[in-house]
């Protein structure tokens, strides 16, 4: 008696377990997306990441492209087109690198002081100094 009520018991949470994988297959409201793997860190990185892009005809980001940020006064705020890049340092110019080739804003902000703003032009393995010196309100 106990054997058959043990096999019973065995049976059933085999079957619950079954049912449940069957249940959970069946309940994709879409067809797999290869971003719900990958996440969006491509989009959070503003790569153009894109599973249909071509690599060839991509912008590559270049470890040696930026740009090499200096201030009067240090301490201030480096935005490159509109997203924070860092603070300005005292003793070492700030470098902000990896970019892609092209033409940047770079802004730097410091309380108190009017924003330096220019548009500026990286090419290839460029590294552009900047000397940004704000003056007060």
């Amino acid at each position: 008696m106990v054997h058959h009520m043990i096999k019973y018991i065995i049976g059933m949470f085999g079957l619950l377990f079954i049912l449940g994988c069957l249940v959970s297959v069946g309940s994709a409201e879409k067809a797999y997306d290869y971003n719900d793997y990958y996440g969006t860190w491509g989009t959070k990185l503003k790569t153009g990441f894109d599973l249909n892009s071509s690599f060839d005809t991509e912008p590559v980001y270049d470890p040696n492209t930026g740009f090499s940020i200096t201030s009067t006064p240090p301490g201030a705020e480096i935005f490159v087109n509109g997203e924070s890049a860092g603070v300005t340092r005292s003793l070492k110019a700030k470098e902000v690198k990896g970019l892609i080739p092209g033409e940047y804003n770079v802004t730097v902000s410091f309380p108190g002081y009017k924003d330096y703003a220019a548009n500026y032009t990286v090419n290839e393995s460029e590294i552009r100094s900047i000397e940004a010196v704000l003056s007060k309100l």
